[in-house]
């Protein structure tokens, strides 16, 4: 096995160092979140969706680091063009939720993204933009009771 430069981290460990402080300075702005009165919090403070998912990240982050250590660096390949076209309906997302609420935006974005990424398979991705957000709004939305942007459509489902 080629022994790793000295002073050289592999790709994985720069990016899960990188993605480790994120979630820290993510983690240090969630304590500045202004209390929620106990009949608005739904049972779940604001703080712990955000915080589930930043320990979640900070776990990965830390298995990325551990990998990398381990791993010698080699030449990082060029990023593929469906990446940077996944971007664009990424950052638009937050718009369209608060437009067109969050489950029409989550069935159109099931079926963007794999378009973008040349998914031909159409019946699968129909079902994945139909089935997903159901999913998301029976755990989310049934289970813990949660609230979701309605967006521009609201009147038609109350």
């Amino acid at each position: 096995m080629p022994q790793k430069p000295p002073g050289r981290l592999s790709g994985d460990a720069a990016a899960g160092l990188a993605l480790l402080l994120f979630t820290l300075i993510c983690y240090a702005l969630t304590t500045g979140f202004p209390a929620v009165p106990a009949m608005l919090s739904q049972n779940i403070p604001p703080t712990f969706f955000p915080r589930l998912v930043l320990g979640v990240m900070a776990l990965f982050s830390v298995v990325l680091i551990a990998r990398g250590l381990r791993a010698t660096p080699q030449p990082r390949p060029a990023v593929k063009r469906a990446v940077w076209l996944t971007v664009v309906p990424v950052a638009l997302t937050p718009l369209a939720i608060a437009t067109l609420g969050t489950w029409l935006t989550i069935a159109l974005v099931c079926l963007a993204l794999p378009a973008l990424w040349g998914e031909r398979r159409w019946p699968q991705v129909v079902l994945l933009a139909i089935v997903l957000p159901l999913c998301i709004y029976g755990l989310f939305g049934l289970a813990l009771d949660l609230r979701f942007p309605a967006g521009l459509f609201a009147g038609l489902f109350s």
